[in-house]
């Protein structure tokens, strides 16, 4: 089972069916700040909703083609991040993540995107890691920055948000890119 420890207060976990209920209340704490910029909160009525996004996460750590992890923050879960899908012809992810609103500011993502990055680069061998961002997502989009990642462009109506298109920032980090982050910040520890 993956579990990583990303700091004394907090870890992450592979999810599974022990925590679709917490999942659950979590998303409904939380709905309205999700719904802003995450469309899969809408298809989210139901514990039988969460279970079966549970479900899929399973599977697609089985199928190898990705995972998602649940943030704990001193026993609670606090969000969930993940690669999307793992392309391992071109070896690149992507990575998405969300936090409840409680759990805010307290550097959950921005260490759990470090474990990310370096389970991709340095176990699983890829060479990409990307992020894509809703434009006008500013908490999210300071994310990938703060880490070093590239800007490498905006996609425009990339994704359907409700009722519009909205554009996306792509930012982008190399298997290359992180040996230089990590050689220079050796010491260093985000929080």
């Amino acid at each position: 089972m993956f579990k990583y420890d990303i700091h004394e207060h907090a870890y992450l976990k592979l999810l599974d069916l022990s925590d679709v209920e917490e999942l659950f209340a979590l998303t409904e704490r939380t709905r309205e700040t999700l719904r802003e910029w995450l469309l899969f909160v809408d298809d989210v009525k139901t514990v039988k909703d969460t279970e079966r996004f549970v479900k899929n996460a399973m599977q697609q750590y089985a199928d190898n083609n990705g995972l998602q992890a649940g943030i704990y923050y001193e026993g609670k879960l606090a969000g969930v991040i993940g690669y999307h899908q793992i392309n391992w012809q071109h070896k690149w992810t992507s990575i998405g993540y969300w936090l409840g609103n409680e759990f805010v500011g307290k550097g959950l993502v921005t260490n759990s995107m470090k474990a990310l990055m370096e389970y991709a680069f340095s176990y699983l061998k890829l060479n990409r890691i990307e992020v894509r961002v809703a434009v006008g997502n500013i908490r999210s989009r300071t994310i990938p920055k703060v880490l070093g990642f590239y800007e490498e462009g905006r996609v425009r109506d990339a994704e359907w948000l409700h009722d519009h298109y909205v554009d996306q920032v792509v930012y982008g980090l190399t298997a290359a890119d992180w040996r230089k982050i990590k050689a220079t910040n050796e010491d260093t520890v985000i929080l």
